[in-house]
């Protein structure tokens, strides 16, 4: 909100737009950390549900992990802060006639790359999880059938970032300079495998 005001001048200019963001993502950095005394078991746990599954997945981290796959946004929200804060773009004014900012989001690397590993961080965590308790208890159910289930959610999540390559219906052609793409209704095999994946997961 201080960053929308700040760039509509609805606030005096004693900083530049940009440093509102950037003092409130330093904060919760600092709160983060410390004190640490307080703050080490939250990070001692989210180590040993990242380094599944070498750490036994007990209750809680199998608890913790489930969690993750629910906060998939908030941690492409915080990539997408990380981003804004490195890139220096916190210190160009929106208003700037002069440059563009945030170009990395439309990277190769940002699109396909940062992004996809986001959303499958979590289901790996938890599919590995699952094959942990497999290997340690030898019960087929629920284990087995927990890791299938997160291993196609994983499959749904890279046709959803990768899309270009199942949508084969669709017949792509340049004209005048500008892409333009076409749908000629029909539904192929890996638009059926996707839906079928998606309402499974």
């Amino acid at each position: 909100l201080l960053y929308y005001k700040a760039g509509v001048n609805d606030m005096p200019q004693l900083l530049p737009d940009g440093f509102y963001p950037l003092f409130l993502v330093l904060y919760i950095i600092k709160e983060l950390i410390f004190p640490w005394r307080k703050r080490a078991p939250l990070w001692k746990s989210i180590w040993n549900v990242v380094t599944s599954p070498v750490v036994l997945p007990t209750f809680f981290l199998t608890y913790v992990a489930d969690v993750f796959t629910s906060m998939v946004k908030v941690f492409q929200d915080i990539s997408w802060t990380l981003c804004f804060v490195i890139s220096g773009d916190f210190l160009v004014p929106e208003n700037s006639e002069y440059t563009q900012p945030r170009q990395w989001q439309h990277t190769v690397w940002y699109k396909n790359v940062v992004i996809p590993l986001i959303c499958l961080f979590p289901l790996w965590i938890r599919l590995v999880q699952c094959l942990r308790k497999y290997a340690d208890t030898r019960q087929r159910l629920p284990h087995l059938a927990n890791a299938f289930k997160y291993a196609l959610s994983q499959t749904v999540t890279l046709f959803g970032a990768f899309h270009p390559l199942y949508l084969l219906s669709q017949q792509n052609h340049e004209d005048d300079g500008q892409h333009a793409t076409t749908y000629n209704g029909g539904v192929n095999l890996f638009q059926m495998f996707w839906v079928g994946a998606f309402v499974t997961s």
